[in-house]
């Protein structure tokens, strides 16, 4: 497996190289075998209070497996509750959605490949268009 310690980075290595990444990487939600991305790219409604927001945006979870990474992208809503929920998304929001995406997988992919040595390969691309 790549994250092994013999084969590549330590988990608490692969924790930091994320984490500098910059907001995207949620560690809390992250496990030694899945890690979790998401991107708050649109607020709904920005005349409610702060705390009264929901955005849309992207999430997506990366996994290892013994030949390098696989992610799995969605699109929707976090909501109050501070949960994602998959929800249509209109042809010019999934557009910005789809921009803000490209740039960070980009930086994704770039880092897993020079420090992990490894490939990031999409799983299955998950979009709704409304």
């Amino acid at each position: 497996m790549i994250f092994d310690v013999e084969n590549g980075p330590s988990h608490g290595r692969i924790i930091k190289l994320f984490t500098d990444l910059g907001p995207y990487f949620r560690r809390l939600q992250s496990t030694e075998s899945s890690y979790f991305f998401d991107c708050l790219e649109i607020c709904v409604d920005d005349n409610k209070e702060p705390e009264e927001r929901e955005f849309l945006g992207w999430w997506l979870v990366v996994t290892k497996n013994g030949d390098g990474c696989q992610y799995e992208r969605f699109n929707g809503r976090y909501n109050l509750a501070g949960q994602w929920e998959v929800e249509s998304i209109s042809a010019k929001e999934l557009k910005q959605l789809d921009n803000s995406f490209t740039l960070f997988i980009e930086r994704l992919q770039t880092l897993i490949e020079i420090e992990m040595q490894q490939q990031l390969n999409a799983l299955e691309v998950v979009c709704s268009e409304a």
